[in-house]
């Protein structure tokens, strides 16, 4: 008996299909990105271009010199607002300080800063709300984007603005977002 001849067209469909192996994840990635876009990474808050605070001049309570580079590498929870705010101030540095306490082990990677845009000294009471927080007077215009006085911004350890969050913002939501940030960021502050 003869041995039985290979026939050429199953060496034509294995050619076929390892070429069909090694194009078909090229295929899916480019239909996945110019067809079908995923539908994740939505934040909670306002994403702001990520660009470098531009220094300015600031001072502390008492008149020393102070900026916001003596905090580079940690993640600043920053308010803009003069010292007569309404309830809004009071409410917005309660808030902060929640954020912070709610990151448990990781709040020492997290800072509370509020600029204050005029001259004058907060209330006993306002300070007492601010324990712990790092109060500097803005002597130039403070430049971040937006309305200042209605938001809460989030710098990163490198100095970029990051985010903006509305006084008013859903505690719950900042906070699971402040946690995300802060497990996928471990290695720049």
């Amino acid at each position: 008996m003869n041995p039985p001849v290979p026939r050429a067209s199953n060496g034509r469909w294995a050619l076929f299909a390892v070429l069909a192996v090694a194009i078909a994840p090229i295929l899916a990635s480019y239909l996945t990105y110019y067809v079908w876009k995923p539908a994740g990474g939505k934040s909670y808050g306002e994403l702001l271009p990520v660009q470098p605070v531009p220094a300015f001049k600031l001072s502390t309570l008492e008149g020393a010199s102070a900026s916001l580079a003596d905090l580079k590498g940690k993640w600043l929870l920053v308010m803009v607002d003069s010292t007569r705010c309404e309830q809004s101030c009071p409410d917005a540095l309660y808030a902060m300080r929640q954020y912070r306490l709610a990151q448990g082990k990781e709040m020492d990677r997290v800072e509370r800063v509020w600029l204050v845009t005029d001259a004058a000294q907060p209330s006993a009471a306002t300070l007492k709300q601010a324990d712990g927080m790092h109060i500097r007077r803005a002597l130039d215009p403070v430049p971040l984007p937006r309305q200042l006085d209605g938001g809460i911004y989030l710098i990163d350890p490198l100095g970029n603005q990051v985010m903006r969050y509305p006084r008013t913002a859903e505690p719950r939501k900042v906070i699971k977002e402040l946690t995300g940030l802060l497990k996928n960021n471990e290695n720049i502050g």
